[in-house]
């Protein structure tokens, strides 16, 4: 009788490690579909422009220009190693197994093999650099209120020091 417990105790852990690494195989699959890899890649073609402006927040001149292009480079470089999608994707693959039920994962990998869902994909980034430069810009109008605040703050923080 204990061995059939055994093998039924065996036989579920079985199942629950092939569910396990069925997940795992769809989100890879989406992963793919997806095509994070060139996300990632799609990413450093949007940072180019922005690290190119810090060249002008810095106002380089041109004498000066060789020796900034040496650390863009550097920057870039270090970017691209580090945040690699060989080195992204192990992260990747733990959010979505974390965050996602397995039916939420089916449900995106037929959404993303419809027309719309390449639509959204190919979409994206574009959407997404919009909606940076649409917060750049509403941050460069609020930062002026947030530092008199933050001043307002600091003022009434010593005055109630020195009244101690």
């Amino acid at each position: 009788m204990s061995k059939f417990w055994i093998v039924c105790l065996m036989l579920c852990s079985f199942g629950a490690v092939a569910a396990g690494s069925s997940k795992e195989a769809k989100v890879t699959e989406l992963m793919n579909l997806m095509d994070m890899d060139a996300l990632i890649d799609n990413m450093y073609v949007q940072m180019e422009p922005m690290l190119k402006n810090v060249s002008k927040q810095l106002d380089i001149q041109p004498s000066e220009q060789p020796l900034f292009d040496q650390y863009y480079n550097d920057v870039l470089t270090i970017m691209k190693t580090d945040f690699s999608w060989e080195k992204m994707q192990p992260g990747f693959m733990d959010i979505y197994l974390r965050e996602f039920s397995e039916q939420e994962i089916d449900d995106l990998l037929a959404f993303y093999s419809t027309e719309t869902g390449q639509a959204v994909l190919k979409k994206m980034p574009e959407v997404m650099q919009a909606s940076v430069q649409l917060s750049q810009t509403l941050m460069q109008s609020a930062m002026p209120k947030i530092q008199a605040r933050v001043k307002q703050l600091s003022d009434e923080l010593a005055a109630s020091r020195l009244a101690q």
